[in-house]
């Protein structure tokens, strides 16, 4: 018969262990590093404006709702259940209340990483720094947006590869509903295929558990693929989402986020850090198949920035697990006694509690949240938007491309519609062309803007447009200050 435990050692058990106390503290930070950014991202505003068309009109839409330029056109909504749920936490919550929200992902995706970790033998030590390091990788990217959802999706998958084995290999048909939910939710699906396919070739090679029970992953896998053309868009959707590595592609030329990383940045330097870091680590403790998913990670960050949080899902084991490698031939303290023990822990958690709550209260500004346009007016155009709503409130509005969102958000109710907008992979080339040519004011830029019907344009003030060829044509400054400059075609 086993001894009685005594209360002290009870107690000990039921508190969470160190790893579970540090990632809890990483995640309140992380929570409170979403609150004070706010709402930077400009896709925000048509996200949410698609969640309340759909929930307004009880489908996803197939053609484009908000430009004047692709309107009635194609278009395909790979992210409608996460801007659907978007759209239902700032209608509950409000904007802050919902980005509270989304900041429970980084807090979650690190929580999920410790689980796994743990029951993979990996202790506080060797967790510590990776987690600080993908800590500081993931922290630019964080905010009020669909991809947040598809980083915790992508890091339970990874769990849940890692767990499988051959006893349970009827497991592997979970993938099917993930895949189905995942594939309404946004378009990084198609990189989990990636990694179902990834752990697949591992499989056949006979390099992981599941290479006893080869017929089920592969079920599990066809299931994967068959459930993500499970969408409104039907199968036809599963090759949308391709459309973001077109390398001609407007966007890579326009779009910072889409761009390569500039290590000459500060910000960037975590990332770097992290590749140094998995190259010296050489795969040590780690599956094969993670180790390669790591590299594939940081070569799709190297290619765009957008990519870099995927690639800190899969270096974040890599790294802990080599670590944990090299510590683990170093001499550990001895047990302690049950009472100091339970001591030390309660420590650990009061000082986790403070730093969380001082973070909260040093990095989350007083007033935040204080009303719907809270943080807003710094980096979109409110008081130019405001002016059309009174002036012109069904205008056809061509505004600087990280403004158009805004815009759609704005003025969508009162029949407003934009020349372009964050939805890049919609438009067609020579649209995105025609909007770089009246803003620039190319010869002929006239003549596109009439023939698209262009009744206003809200953009910068170093815009060359903006700079004298819009009023030598006859459009009248209606609004000026020093981040925007709204100009009409036919004076109020």
């Amino acid at each position: 018969m086993p001894p009685m435990s005594s209360p002290t050692e009870t107690w000990l058990r039921r508190l969470p262990s160190p790893l579970a106390i540090f990632a809890l503290a990483l995640g309140g930070i992380l929570i409170g590093i979403t609150v004070t950014k706010g709402v930077q991202d400009p896709d925000y505003f048509w996200h949410v404006t698609a969640g309340q068309w759909i929930a307004e009109n009880g489908r996803v839409p197939s053609t484009d709702p908000f430009s004047f330029t692709w309107a009635g056109q194609p278009w395909t909504p790979h992210e409608w259940l996460s801007e659907l749920i978007i759209y239902w936490l700032v209608d509950a919550f409000g904007r802050t209340g919902a980005t509270v929200v989304f900041g429970l992902f980084p807090a979650a995706i690190v929580a999920v990483q410790a689980a796994m970790l743990a029951r993979g033998g990996v202790t506080v030590r060797a967790f510590v720094v990776p987690a600080v390091l993908i800590g500081l990788v993931i922290t630019p990217y964080v905010t009020l947006r669909p991809q947040a959802v598809s980083w915790l999706v992508l890091s339970v998958l990874v769990w849940f590869l890692w767990e499988l084995r051959p006893d349970r290999a009827g497991r592997a048909l979970l993938l099917i509903p993930l895949f189905v939910l995942w594939a309404n939710l946004h378009g990084v699906y198609v990189i989990g295929l990636g990694v179902v396919l990834t752990y697949c070739i591992f499989t056949i090679l006979g390099r992981t558990p599941m290479s006893a029970a080869k017929p089920w992953m592969a079920a599990g896998a066809l299931g994967a693929v068959a459930a993500s053309a499970l969408t409104p868009a039907g199968p036809i959707g599963i090759l949308y989402p391709l459309r973001y590595v077109e390398l001609s592609d407007w966007g890579l030329a326009n779009i910072q986020e889409w761009q390569s990383p500039n290590f000459h940045e500060p910000a960037h330097w975590a990332f770097l850090g992290m590749i140094v870091w998995v190259g010296l680590s050489r795969g040590r403790g780690a599956p094969g198949w993670l180790v390669m998913l790591s590299w594939v990670g940081i070569v799709l960050g190297l290619v765009s920035l957008r990519n870099v949080p995927i690639a800190a899902v899969f270096c974040l084991p890599v790294l802990a697990l080599g670590l944990q490698e090299r510590l683990a031939g170093r001499a550990l303290p001895g047990p302690m006694a049950p009472s100091r023990a339970l001591g030390r822990r309660l420590l650990e958690i009061g000082a986790a509690v403070i730093v969380v709550v001082g973070a909260l209260v040093v990095l989350v500004p007083p007033g935040v949240g204080e009303g719907p346009r809270a943080n807003i007016a710094s980096r979109f155009p409110v008081p130019g938007v405001a002016e059309l709503q009174r002036v012109n409130p069904d205008a056809r509005v061509l505004a600087e491309y990280g403004w158009g969102g805004y815009v759609i958000h704005e003025l969508y109710r009162t029949g407003g519609r934009v020349f372009v907008d964050g939805r890049n992979d919609m438009y067609d080339q020579q649209i995105l062309e025609d909007y770089d040519a009246i803003k620039a004011a190319d010869p002929g830029w006239e003549d596109l803007a009439d023939a698209h019907g262009v009744e206003a344009l809200l953009l910068d003030p170093e815009a060359t447009v903006t700079r004298g060829p819009a009023e030598a044509a006859g459009w009248c400054e209606q609004y000026r200050d020093e981040m925007q400059v709204l100009l009409l075609r036919a004076c109020p």
